[in-house]
């Protein structure tokens, strides 16, 4: 979540940086501070009226955030059942390795 508001708000900032009318293509015209705030407006004028003309989307959307948490349980419990039954695989291999016992962590020692 943290990634989508950060490209959001950088967003945002690029949109109310000035360009160099050189650094356009050709049949471009620069975009004003003033033009900006107006598109934005009109924007969340228009998101604002959205489930208006969309309430089958809107209800849906409404179902599927209040189920958020109950299919979030649900994943875990997938996880969690996933990596119990990766976890007593790997106990059952334990005993062919031949490296059972052993140290597998080396550490350089500085001898006096």
């Amino acid at each position: 979540m943290f990634v989508i508001r950060a490209i959001f708000w950088l967003s945002i900032v690029v949109a109310f940086i000035p360009v160099n009318p050189a650094d356009l293509k050709e049949g471009q015209r620069p975009v004003s501070t003033l033009e900006t705030i107006g598109a934005a407006q009109t924007l969340v004028s228009d998101l604002g009226g959205f489930c208006g003309r969309n309430p089958q989307a809107c209800g849906t959307a409404n179902e599927l955030f209040s189920q958020f948490g109950a299919k979030a349980r649900t994943g875990a419990r997938y996880v969690s059942a996933w990596l119990d039954k990766t976890a007593s695989q790997d106990d059952g291999n334990a005993g062919s390795d031949a490296t059972v016992g052993q140290d597998m962590l080396r550490t350089g020692t500085v001898t006096r």
